[in-house]
């Protein structure tokens, strides 16, 4: 008999513990639909600078997140570049759903994946070589 009350006892333990752990659950989800709380970062992506500047030492990561990623000369972009090669507004990296589209603005000169200038949006797989102006990256996924 006092087995099965020890046995009670555990059970309504264990029960309040998995209780609390789907409140704590569904708390944490609703948070993140509301923005509240980062997502994990496993989906993000990133460009690894492989020829530095002064400006823009090699080995510089920049992470491509869901908003995306802007390159240019100008000083509004996510990386400004400061070489007269590159464009004002260069190229625009989009990342959503895991997927990083690479678009280049209309620059001058181009925006080059794997030595091949891009004419219209490209879809990036980690590896690909990324050249803006006289700088070159590696796309890569983040962490």
């Amino acid at each position: 008999m006092q087995i099965l009350i020890f046995c009670g006892k555990v059970l309504f333990v264990v029960g309040i513990y998995l209780f609390l752990i789907r409140i704590m659950t569904i708390q944490l989800a609703d948070l993140r639909a509301r923005g509240l709380v980062p997502k994990n970062d496993l989906g993000a992506a990133c460009l690894e600078v492989l020829n530095g500047t002064d400006y823009l030492p090699k080995g510089r990561r920049f992470k491509i997140e869901t908003p995306g990623l802007t390159i240019g000369r100008g000083k509004t972009n996510d990386v400004p570049l400061a070489d007269s090669f590159c464009s004002v507004e260069h190229a625009n990296f989009m990342h959503r759903g895991g997927v990083t589209i690479l678009e280049d603005r209309g620059s001058t000169n181009g925006t080059w994946v794997n030595g091949e200038r891009i004419e219209e949006k490209i879809q990036l797989v980690p590896g690909d070589f990324i050249k803006v102006g006289s700088v070159t990256f590696q796309y890569s996924r983040w962490g």
